[in-house]
């Protein structure tokens, strides 16, 4: 239930920051040099909601929340010390630091709910047997 949990709230963080962005670089005519990061952003947050709200099951959201834990701390890290992806094609992905601390964070929340489901069905799982 923790990784359906944070699948919504990743959702709505998704949303808010991409939204932002996408209105004030529309509004000041950059969003040709981010456009890749902005749907790749609005993927993930359909994808979100997907494992959120609409799975059957529990597994997309276990798969989605390591996905984001993973990649999004992977990606956090390593955008301090390089300018972007893939900088020098049409799908440039230029990198901020904002940019990079809202990987991070939402990277280490998604490993952080990661680890806690994992003690909740530990305990779940032993609480039955008898020492």
């Amino acid at each position: 239930m923790l990784t359906r949990r944070c699948c919504r709230i990743a959702a709505v963080v998704f949303f808010l920051f991409t939204a932002y962005p996408l209105v004030v670089k529309l509004a000041e005519h950059r969003l040709a040099h981010d456009w890749a990061h902005v749907v790749l952003h609005l993927l993930s947050m359909l994808v979100a909601v997907y494992a959120g709200w609409l799975a059957a099951t529990e597994l997309p959201a276990r798969l989605f929340t390591w996905a984001v834990g993973v990649g999004y701390t992977l990606l956090g890290t390593v955008g301090w010390f390089i300018d972007g992806l893939l900088l020098t094609t049409p799908v440039a992905i230029p990198l901020a630091p904002v940019d990079n601390v809202f990987h991070l964070a939402l990277g280490l929340a998604a490993l952080a709910v990661l680890a806690r489901d994992r003690h909740i069905r530990t305990t779940a799982a032993t609480s039955g047997r008898t020492g």
